[in-house]
């Protein structure tokens, strides 16, 4: 329902691995969440999914992410590391 607009300021949260990309489009599961999807394209959507998602700020783009999530170090996600493209 986004589709094309776009907002003074966007909060994106929860950017790390295994959230963002997901653990299922990563393989950490036995089903992908789509299974018509191959592994390397399921990556490729999590990656379209948060360019979109960063590309909807006018003006300030907030992103977060965490150390711990229940209880378990984790990494931020590969998308803000590398940048989105």
């Amino acid at each position: 329902s986004a589709k094309g607009l776009e907002f003074e300021a966007v909060f994106a949260i929860g950017w790390f691995e295994e959230m963002l990309p997901h653990f299922k489009a990563l393989g950490k599961q036995n089903a992908l969440s789509d299974e018509l999807l191959t592994p390397d394209e399921a990556l490729a959507e999590e990656r379209r999914l948060a360019y979109v998602c960063a590309t909807r700020a006018k003006e300030r783009l907030y992103v977060s992410s965490v150390r711990l999530y229940h209880n378990k170090p984790r990494k931020i996600s590969r998308f803000i590391r590398d940048g989105l493209y």
